[in-house]
């Protein structure tokens, strides 16, 4: 298999491959390092790259693999994590230059656990400072580049590993979603990307942004392939408070169900009302195809859903003040103009303000369990609008915003503030040739029907093997 193609391999395609002895741990990750080493300087997608130990990882697994002890189908398989993420002994700088010597004295759970699967931690991916933001755009370490138009955004503060993934550079990424930067990143790129339900996945050792709407994924080139990692990274954590002792399920299992019987929810308010005709024309043929290939598809009154975005950003704004107000306090002038602004202006938010937004949460859970009643899945778009340049995304000289990304989390954010789990998959593309998102949101805990309605539509929409013009 040629190297270009080995990179663009899904976990489903390589784990036979490394198992059999066909292709090798080591020959699999130097290869992603070459493909790295020839993109980097155009994508920026990774704030370090970790060549010797993923290397030694690599020849560990190939002998590991050799002498009969196979771990399993991320055995072999190289990860990126969001630089937010514990690895013993590197530093996790969270985006930020307050964070350039931090190095971190052990593995965050999610770390561990990929390694106790035998994955490949091949580096540290980009994001923006603090994961606070919406636009991919750093002024401490530069934007990560779109691989579908060099010149657009890659979108939300999980920029980096959504760059990487599209590109090639590595099998897998993990990426954090408090607001959307698991799915909209995923969202532009064209990929796959995971927000599972809260609690699912450990935050133990990930920097903290907002506790109760922060969550750990996978983003990856196929819906299965988030099932893969799903299967190394689920499970109870006692180091993590929020961590849930629900039942963990093999997230693969039903996968190749297909659509007949699935019920699908179509929302006929918020999320259609104000959207890019071609981002709607893309997600509404994507459920026209559901419904051809056997799902039951109904409309679904939501006339309070809009306000999930606004809740999501009043928790938001309030506990990453909590999280950041002594760094705003004794090293705000290191921080971005933007971060700086949103910190300080959320520090002076009244308690009672984000008591009264806990409350709302709750009423909103409970309307959107109602609304969900007799349904797997909804099916949304995942951003409103078209993928903005980098220029448009980028504050000028004197301002801490820009206006080019101010809705990319309308959609996105609802989900952040139910907790329930969310899928960004490709569905189609612009006229100009970019990536369209569709989201498939579920029930708690139900990542089985958000997966296996992904799976069925990867499969009848045959897009997964389109790869953009970079490299």
């Amino acid at each position: 298999m040629p190297d270009n193609d080995l990179t663009y391999a899904s976990i489903d395609e390589l784990s036979p491959l490394l198992r059999s002895g066909e292709i090798s741990p080591v020959e699999l990750t130097q290869a992603s390092l070459e493909r790295i080493e020839q993109l980097e300087p155009r994508l920026n997608a990774f704030l370090a790259v970790f060549t010797e130990s993923a290397l030694a990882q690599a020849r560990v697994a190939e002998q590991e693999i050799r002498e009969g002890h196979y771990r399993g189908p991320m055995h072999g398989i190289t990860v990126a994590l969001k630089d937010l993420i514990d690895v013993e002994g590197t530093v996790t700088t969270g985006g930020s230059i307050v964070l350039k010597d931090n190095m971190a004295k052990s593995d965050a759970t999610v770390t561990r656990l990929l390694k106790e699967a035998g994955a490949i931690i091949i580096g540290k991916a980009a994001l923006v400072e603090f994961a606070m933001g919406a636009t991919g755009v750093n002024p401490h370490y530069g934007p990560s580049h779109n691989p579908w138009n060099l010149d657009r955004i890659c979108c939300g503060s999980s920029m980096g590993s959504a760059a990487a993934v599209a590109a090639g550079l590595t099998v897998g990424a993990l990426g954090s979603d408090t607001g959307g930067s698991i799915r909209m990143p995923a969202a532009v790129t064209g990929i796959a990307g995971l927000k599972p339900t809260y609690g699912r996945i450990s935050r133990a050792g990930v920097l903290d942004l907002s506790w109760s709407c922060d969550h750990v994924g996978p983003m990856t080139r196929t819906v299965a392939d988030c099932a893969h990692m799903m299967n190394a990274l689920a499970g109870h954590d006692p180091a993590d408070p929020a961590s849930s002792e629900q039942p963990v399920p093999d997230f693969t299992s039903e996968l190749a169900r297909g659509f007949n019987g699935l019920r699908v929810g179509v929302p006929t308010d918020f999320f259609f009302d104000d959207v890019d005709p071609e981002i709607a024309a893309a997600v509404r043929a994507g459920i026209e195809l559901m419904e051809r290939e056997g799902a039951s598809v109904r409309e679904v009154s939501m006339p309070w859903v809009s306000m999930g975005r606004t809740i999501n950003i009043g928790l938001l704004g309030a506990e990453a003040a909590a999280v950041h107000r002594e760094v705003v306090r004794t090293r705000g002038a290191e921080l971005s103009p933007a971060i700086r602004a949103r910190l300080e202006s959320a520090i002076i938010m009244p308690a009672v303000d984000y008591i009264d937004t806990q409350r709302a949460r709750r009423v909103f859970v409970e309307q959107m369990d109602r609304a969900m009643s007799g349904l797997d899945v909804l099916i949304t778009p995942s951003v409103p609008i078209q993928t903005p340049t980098i220029a448009e995304c980028t504050p000028p000289a004197g301002s801490p915003d820009a206006p080019g990304g101010a809705r990319l989390t309308e959609f996105t954010g609802v989900f952040d503030t139910t907790g329930q789990p969310s899928l960004s998959m490709n569905c189609g593309f612009t006229r100009d040739g970019m990536p369209i998102g569709m989201m498939i949101s579920g029930r708690a805990f139900d990542e089985l029907s958000v997966l296996r309605a992904g799976a069925a539509f990867e499969a009848a929409a045959g897009l997964v093997d389109r790869r953009p013009p970079t490299g």
